[in-house]
């Protein structure tokens, strides 16, 4: 039997020693390594001041910044890593701001990895007030309409990677004398709109405006000229429902077209308003805002609202009337019934607006799109009582009651959407229990 045993154990630790190798061979491990490589244009010019940041599996992203060589060294790790590029110094031959996101290759020991980005364009772009003698504007600052950068045409920068699409934009880009400005751009065959925003004084107004450019192809049409409408002066008051001037609201116009955004200085005491927009008519946003409990709340309006309404006429004074509002009362009370005082209002969602019944804010017009916050006028009092006053609403979203005990403790209830407010209410909010 042991001649049969020692026959054996050769045969089972070879097995064994077989399965060991197995596992080892089957398991990748991320070793400390140093990546160098350099960023160059799509023309072959060295990139300098380009963040190149690399993450390899679940652990920390590592960067380094190119040199004027359009050099990086940094230290990683093997694996398979993600990459991106990202510029942190504006270079004329490249968009002013811009990233690539996305790039995927396994990170070797001492790997060399050499970035080619992609390919640019220059856009001319020219704004000008039409109609009007030395109409070239200067000084209008020119970029993506939309907030933050948009996608550009897919391009590979790393060879044997995927294709990766750029982000950019063009923050800082100011037309000259000649109202004319050129933008570099990474290809893209859906360039979206460009604006011109600016400031002019007008018959002694003073109006900040966005000029819109059409949506170009810009790996056809390079040039997007930005036409500026013949303003005209827009007076008008906004009042609450009981005929009494708002003070401190924005009003702010954008012409049929869509070519003009222009918006006024806040509303005066007497509600009264002055701006210039391009004749016709115009798609206007009456808006207003105090979010604190330390603030009195305006009387007869919510503490935050929008009112938009479109195809109102420029050239006569409009005379605004905002809806009457109703009030929402909340008793917060304990479990045993006992009133909870210190506890506020405030919307399910900090920065969210919900749409209120509709109403017609100008005479003769169209019916306005209301919304607004479900915002406390003040904390509860010792009997428990708080309230929001806000527009009538046939279908209140949700909303939250709540109060802070301190030490980073909420009591908190949300009330759940649906009620109907279209006269005033009270209804009753039970907290939980500190925790």
């Amino acid at each position: 039997m042991s001649a049969l045993l020692r026959r054996k154990l050769p045969v089972t630790a070879l097995a064994v020693a077989g399965l060991l190798g197995s596992a080892l061979v089957g398991t990748a491990v991320a070793a400390p390594t140093t990546v160098t490589g350099t960023v160059k244009t799509a023309t072959g010019t060295n990139a300098a001041g380009v963040k190149v940041s690399i993450k390899v599996g679940g652990g920390v992203a590592v960067t380094a910044t190119t040199n004027a060589n359009g050099q990086f060294s940094l230290a990683g790790q093997t694996g398979s890593g993600t990459i991106e590029l990202s510029n942190t110094t504006v270079n004329a031959a490249l968009p002013q701001a811009w990233s690539i996101k996305g790039i995927t290759t396994n990170i070797i020991n001492n790997a060399v990895l050499n970035f080619t980005l992609p390919a640019t364009s220059a856009v001319n772009v020219s704004v000008s007030r039409s109609g009007v003698a030395g109409a070239a504007i200067a000084g209008a600052a020119v970029g993506q309409c939309s907030a933050g950068t948009s996608a550009a045409n897919t391009a590979v920068v790393l060879p044997g990677t995927a294709a990766v699409a750029p982000t950019q934009d063009f923050p800082g880009a100011v037309t000259n004398a000649a109202g004319a400005a050129t933008l570099t751009a990474f290809k893209d065959s859906t360039l979206g709109r460009l604006c011109a925003r600016f400031t002019t004084t007008d018959a002694g107004a003073t109006t900040t405006y966005a000029a819109r450019s059409g949506i170009k192809d810009a790996s056809v049409d390079l040039f997007f000229p930005i036409k500026v409408a013949s303003a005209v002066e827009q007076t008008g008051t906004v009042k609450d429902s009981t005929a009494a001037g708002k003070a401190g609201l924005k009003v702010a116009l954008r012409s049929a077209s869509g070519q003009i955004d222009s918006t006024s200085p806040l509303t005066t005491a007497a509600g009264a308003f002055t701006t210039r927009v391009a004749a016709g008519d115009v798609f206007a946003r009456i808006s207003g805002s105090s979010l604190s409990n330390t603030v009195a709340p305006p009387a007869n309006i919510p503490r935050a609202f929008k009112a938009t309404f479109d195809a109102t006429a420029t050239g006569t004074p409009w005379s605004v009337t905002l809806p009457a509002t109703v009030t929402l009362t909340v008793k917060v009370q304990n479990a045993d019934g006992s009133a909870v005082s210190g506890a506020v209002i405030r919307p399910a969602a900090e920065s969210s607006f919900g749409a209120a019944n509709s109403a017609v804010l100008v005479a003769g017009g169209a019916a306005a799109t209301l919304t607004q916050q479900i915002y406390g006028d003040a904390k509860s009092s010792a009997a428990g009582l708080t309230s929001a006053r806000l527009f009538p609403d046939s279908s209140l979203g949700a909303f939250r009651v709540l109060k802070n005990v301190g030490g980073g403790n909420i009591r908190e209830v949300i009330v759940p959407a649906g009620q109907v407010l279209t006269t005033a209410k009270q209804i009753t909010v039970t907290l939980p229990p500190a925790a």
